[in-house]
């Protein structure tokens, strides 16, 4: 068991049901490879939860609750009117650690976030033009959100 495992509290039994879960979900096609076979379930799965460790709970209700589970894809539909909360976390946590590996990165040719310097010959004619002085000069306008410091 990894650090990982004991500090999330999904262990090996519900990290191999998510990784059968997560070839259903995402079946290998067009040359893309399984979730399964990219580590889903373990480095890519601890990925996720350093990001978000507020889905770890859904997480695992979604995972103990597809405990004999025969048909991935109707069971997902049940648990989404079951357990919306519980399907969200589990169908994030299996999209994002997908998308976030580099193999599905690079045959997707999406190089991830990466800087791009901006020119001044960039910028919208408004922005020279002056038409944002009066917003400039009149300073922020705004309404706290209800219940949050300000």
């Amino acid at each position: 068991m990894t650090s990982a495992e004991t500090g999330s509290g999904i262990d090996g039994v519900l990290r191999e049901r998510l990784a059968r879960l997560a070839d259903d979900l995402i079946p290998p096609v067009d040359g893309m490879p399984a979730p399964s076979s990219i580590d889903l379930a373990g480095r890519q799965l601890d990925g996720v939860i350093a990001s978000r460790p507020d889905l770890v709970t859904g997480i695992r209700r979604a995972l103990e609750a597809a405990d004999g589970a025969h048909d991935p894809i109707a069971w997902l539909e049940a648990l989404r009117t079951e357990d919306p909360p519980g399907h969200d976390a589990l169908v994030t946590a299996v999209v994002a650690g997908y998308y976030m590996h580099p193999d599905v990165m690079l045959r997707l040719g999406y190089p991830g976030q990466v800087a791009q310097p901006v020119s001044v010959a960039g910028f919208p004619d408004y922005l020279n033009e002056g038409l944002l002085e009066r917003v400039y000069e009149r300073g922020p306008i705004y309404r706290p959100t209800p219940g949050t410091p300000a």
